[in-house]
């Protein structure tokens, strides 16, 4: 999604390689908690003094908010190779995404894309593995070391589990694309493996423990649970919009639309009764170039009285329509999208394929055909 004109997600920490960096608010959050918990187990050693205990849980903040940046940066610079557009990254209380404008993607880029973030973390722990190997490194520093490269096997291990939302999760959504043709079957199939790895995640650090008749650590459960919630609302997003991609081409305008004829801007109220009698439907004006430029009121038309009717104009009782606020009749979901997105109007004005005017389409109808929900 393009920044342009938007709200920016949090605070802008730079560009890294071209990228703007955000930092969101939510992030304070994960890193307060991670810093207590790390600070409260190291305390209890008795060879780490309190305030460096939790001096050293605040550095474990960091370091997983920079194996995260790394991660997220492998993304956006691997897209960038393969030409996505307006990438920017963010990190948050789930870690961090990378947000891409709309374009249209191949299984293979998708997938590459995708798993240049875990396979960054894995070079990463390698690199801090070798650090360690530095003789007299010392305690802070060696324990620092040691809680990197497990982080970073955590955050690529587990991001290369095969469900979406995690990035694993396009190897099955690519398998799927690949095989039918359609990139949203590979979300709902991903999204759904995602689904079973979430059960996995609560079954894991929560119910497991009590199955083994061990008391589960606080911290552990409760970012078990919050994961495991993220996940769940994300790949349900995933799977309602796939459906909805899904449904796009089902959705023709003139299905939708209902009856209309067009009449020139200068008509009156008198001639707009007369051809209401005559065919019915809707009265789209269209001015002199013959471009529809207004719809008729009905609850405008009726108010003016049968003796004024042949002064009034029809324009005094009509509704403006946006300029180039016109559909084919044939043209589908993913044409009216388009429409919803570049026009600024509620209303369309439905040509055939002669360019004639023949029906009248309402914003509210497109969205409720599109999601399935009632307008």
């Amino acid at each position: 999604m393009s920044e342009v004109n938007e709200k920016a997600p949090g605070l802008k920490l730079g560009r890294i390689g071209g990228v703007p960096v955000y930092l969101s608010s939510s992030w304070f959050i994960i890193t307060a908690v991670i810093t207590v918990a790390i600070g409260m187990q190291l305390s209890n050693n008795a060879l780490i003094p309190p305030v460096a205990a939790y001096l050293l849980g605040f550095a474990c903040a960091v370091v997983i908010a920079l194996a995260v940046l790394v991660h997220e940066v492998a993304h956006a610079l691997t897209a960038r190779a393969f030409k996505w557009p307006d990438a920017h990254i963010v990190l948050t209380l789930m870690g961090g995404h990378t947000q891409f404008g709309s374009f249209k993607a191949k299984p293979g880029a998708s997938l590459a894309v995708a798993m240049a973030g875990p396979l960054s973390n894995f070079v990463l722990a390698g690199l801090a593995w070798l650090a360690m190997q530095i003789p007299n490194l010392g305690l802070y520093p060696g324990l620092l070391l040691n809680f990197f490269v497990y982080a970073n096997l955590l955050l690529g291990a587990f991001n290369a589990l095969p469900g979406l939302p995690l990035d694993g999760g396009r190897l099955v959504e690519s398998a799927v694309w690949k095989l039918t043709g359609s990139q949203s079957k590979g979300t709902i199939a991903a999204s759904w493996v995602g689904r079973i790895i979430v059960i996995g995640v609560v079954f894991w650090f929560v119910v497991l423990p009590y199955f083994k008749g061990q008391q589960p650590q606080l911290i552990t459960m409760v970012v078990g649970v919050m994961v495991a919630v993220f996940m769940w609302q994300a790949t349900t997003q995933l799977i309602n919009h796939a459906k909805m991609m899904l449904n796009l081409p089902k959705v023709i305008a003139g299905d939708l639309m209902t009856p209309a004829s067009a009449m020139m801007s200068v008509a009156t109220v008198a001639d707009v009764h007369t051809r209401k009698r005559n065919r019915g439907g809707s009265i789209i004006l269209i001015d002199p170039q013959g471009m529809p430029c207004g719809v008729v009121d009905e609850q405008a038309l009726g108010r003016v009285s049968p003796e004024a009717a042949s002064e009034v104009s029809a324009l005094a009782v009509s509704r403006a329509l946006g300029r180039g606020a016109v559909v084919a009749a044939d043209a589908d979901g993913r044409q009216l999208i388009d429409y919803l997105a570049s026009v600024a109007s509620a209303e369309y004005a439905v040509i055939d394929a002669r360019g004639a005017v023949v029906g009248l389409l309402h914003q509210r109808k497109i969205i409720s055909a599109v999601t399935g929900r009632k307008a």
